[in-house]
């Protein structure tokens, strides 16, 4: 029972990152290599949920914290790739 509240959790969390990044809006100019990296990370979270839904690998309570972790690095990051990278200080 639990193995399926952190697979919702994690399957939420992953989701949630792919389609912050997805709904970022750049505002002038952007390097084509973070849009590059935006894509890998889009694939990788949307592949981990596929994989988490459909071959029911078991996801453990550290799984599902590390995705809730990304998804709060990406809400702070607004979505933003080049952000988790460089910081403003």
């Amino acid at each position: 029972m639990m193995e399926a509240l952190f697979q919702f959790i994690a399957v939420a969390a992953y989701l949630f990152c792919g389609f912050r990044i997805i709904c970022f809006n750049p505002a002038g100019n952007h390097h084509s290599g973070y849009a590059l990296l935006a894509a890998f990370l889009i694939a990788s979270f949307m592949g981990q949920t596929v994989h988490i839904l459909f071959f029911k690998d078991p996801v453990t309570l550290w799984d599902a914290v590390f995705a809730v972790l990304l998804a709060v690095i990406i809400y702070r990051a607004r979505g933003n790739v080049c952000k988790l990278i460089w910081s403003a200080a």
